[in-house]
């Protein structure tokens, strides 16, 4: 009895402190004042600034920290612009993916097989019909947890450098999108700028990006098995 009760403890701990500060954080003179911050100190410190976001991304995204790489991924866009924050997040989230694989592979191997059985046994069967394609397909649609592909796939009879040029080519949509999005939220100034035609768009596409993928692959299958 203690074991559950301990653990609702901490979930309703954490979702109290993750209100209260993200309460803060999202308080449009708050937010506008930590972009700000961001953006001066990545003018004035170019290497620097680009350097340690690049290793921090790949650390949080190696170690699969919840949530952390997503919100890096929107940063990049307010702190670096578009070209340059697609860039940083490419190749940083493709190698923390790296990571994440090969200690998967070489270290919780007998972990994944057990813990992920079920998974492991569907994507397995799944990847040997249709190979790299599959894994191509898993990569363009976010609601799909990346950290678990990276888990699964490290257990599986692949290569680590086909792992990361697909990985790399199948997250780039995603990381457009996100960093995009990271830019439009940067130009906010005042209330009136929410309702920005860019900022709407740039939202709807963050929304809607997953459905649409699906509904694309799931299209091409059925085209492929006609």
């Amino acid at each position: 009895m203690r074991r559950p009760a301990l653990l609702i403890f901490v979930l309703i701990s954490t979702f109290l402190i993750s209100y209260i500060y993200l309460q803060e954080v999202f308080n449009l003179d708050k937010l506008k004042e930590h972009i700000t911050f961001l953006k001066i100190w990545a003018n004035e410190e170019i290497y620097v600034s680009r350097i340690s976001f690049f290793i921090l991304y790949i650390i949080f995204s190696g170690l699969s920290f919840p949530l952390l790489p997503s919100i890096l991924t929107v940063a990049a866009g307010a702190m670096f612009g578009i070209v340059e924050g697609v860039i940083i997040v490419s190749f940083a989230s493709t190698i923390g993916a790296c990571i994440c694989f090969l200690l998967s592979r070489y270290l919780l191997k007998d972990f994944i097989n057990i813990k992920f059985e079920k998974t492991k046994l569907l994507i397995d069967n799944k990847f040997s019909k249709n190979g790299i394609y599959y894994l191509l397909s898993i990569r363009l649609i976010p609601t799909i947890s990346f950290v678990l592909i990276n888990l699964i796939m490290g257990v599986l009879p692949i290569s680590l450098y086909r792992f990361y040029y697909i990985s790399q080519i199948g997250m780039l949509p995603a990381t457009v999108i996100y960093v995009n999005a990271g830019l439009e939220i940067s130009k906010v100034s005042n209330i009136n700028d929410v309702m920005s035609f860019s900022l709407i768009v740039s939202l709807l596409l963050l929304a809607t990006f997953p459905l649409l993928m699906k509904f694309t692959i799931n299209y091409f299958i059925k085209l492929k098995n006609l």
